[in-house]
């Protein structure tokens, strides 16, 4: 669900060399509110995340100071959020300097294309955090949790 978030938000930028003529409001309409979706719905999978990384912290019986390791995924959740907001707040306020009206592109326009690179960092940075959980996360959880742990886990992820 993520990363169909993340392709409707390149899809709604477009591609650099391909864009030209107007941001229309439709397309900041639609960016704030796919934006919404990773400054709201997303503290579910962030929530459940926390809880596999407990769960995995115990299974592995290392010290606290180890078991911290996985505190930058944690930490990069927020940052991700917070950068979500941050892109949202200034497409909500460029809609305002507008009144709705088309805008300049972002090729045509310094404050648009300032806009459309913080999306497309957005989304680089979103789809490496999600690539490093997949590679990461996940397989050392598959590896190293018991069947009971993973029904333990999987059942308090779903009380979410």
């Amino acid at each position: 669900m993520i990363l169909e978030q993340l392709d409707m938000i390149e899809t709604a930028i477009g591609p650099r060399p391909a864009r030209r003529g107007v941001l229309t409001k439709a397309n900041r309409s639609t960016l704030c509110e796919l934006l919404k979706f990773f400054t709201r719905r997303i503290g579910v999978h962030f929530k459940r995340e926390a809880m596999l990384i407990a769960a995995l912290g115990q299974a592995l019986d290392r010290k606290r100071e180890e078991r911290n390791q996985f505190q930058s995924l944690l930490d990069e959740h927020q940052m991700l959020k917070a950068d979500a907001f941050s892109v949202m707040k200034k497409l909500t306020a460029r809609e305002k300097e507008t009144g709705g009206e088309p805008s300049l592109l972002p090729e045509q326009d310094n404050g648009l294309r300032t806009l459309a690179a913080e999306l497309r960092t957005f989304v680089r940075h979103y789809r490496s955090h999600l690539s490093c959980e997949e590679r990461i996360l996940y397989v050392l959880a598959e590896m190293r949790l018991t069947a009971e742990q993973k029904q333990r886990v999987s059942y308090r992820m779903l009380q979410v």
